[in-house]
């Protein structure tokens, strides 16, 4: 039984959300962190079957080799290649970006868009755990019509870490500083008390406040946090 870190046992709950959501079907894992995150919803009949994709033979090799050794090789597959480039999307499908910059995140998703149907994209789910750019990434969905089904918060050594379910409606909207620096469904889980949620947003606040010496978005957001402080 593998045991996933506490960001990967982070995305695999929202994983499992998704699953559930859809019902059965598959996982797509870009950039598949040694295949760790496959073998569990494997293992836990979250997935019938996965598919890990990684830019490099290296990393390609770990994750066969952890399927392999977890007794799923008849029920994955490992590609190398640039993101989901070649990986024809089915519906039904969850693919988890997890680990990355934020820019590689809109752009392996915007790649995604140019291939794929509106109404494929539709029928599958994006789970995404960016490292940095995180506001980035929450303005891109936004302008691309993509709803926030659930935002949740981990720590990991010492580190938090955001993690996103996404699915598609095609409708753009603008979300505005604050809840592209803070979260579209985050405020909520703060003002409901969870404590998780609560310390990221200290973190944020001291981060925010020296970026907000150069960075007029995040100085927005900052300023319309305090407004909420207040009320």
């Amino acid at each position: 039984m593998i045991r996933l870190s506490s960001r990967l046992s982070a995305v695999f709950d929202q994983v499992r959300a998704a699953r559930t959501e859809l019902g059965p079907g598959r996982v797509i894992d870009v950039g598949s962190d040694h295949g760790f995150l496959a073998v569990s919803c494997l293992e836990n009949d979250i997935a019938t079957d996965a598919v890990c994709t990684e830019i490099h033979n290296g990393p390609a090799e770990h994750s066969k080799e952890a399927l392999r050794e977890a007794g799923f090789e008849d029920r994955s597959q490992v590609i190398v290649t640039d993101g989901l480039n070649g990986i024809s999307l089915k519906a039904g499908d969850v693919i988890v970006i997890a680990g990355m910059g934020g820019l590689n995140i809109i752009d392996i998703i915007s790649r995604c868009l140019e291939n794929e149907s509106p109404e494929l994209i539709r029928q599958v789910r994006f789970v995404v755990q960016p490292q940095k750019s995180v506001n980035l990434v929450r303005k891109f969905f936004a302008e691309k019509g993509f709803v926030f089904d659930d935002e949740s918060v981990c720590t990991d050594r010492e580190f938090f870490y955001n993690i996103m379910r996404m699915s598609f409606s095609g409708t753009s909207y603008e979300l505005g500083a604050y809840k592209e620096c803070y979260g579209v469904l985050l405020p909520a889980k703060e003002k409901n008390g969870d404590a998780l949620v609560k310390a990221y947003y200290t973190h944020l606040d001291e981060v925010f406040e020296i970026r907000s010496r150069s960075d007029l978005v995040v100085r927005e957001a900052l300023n319309e946090r305090m407004k909420h402080e207040d009320k």
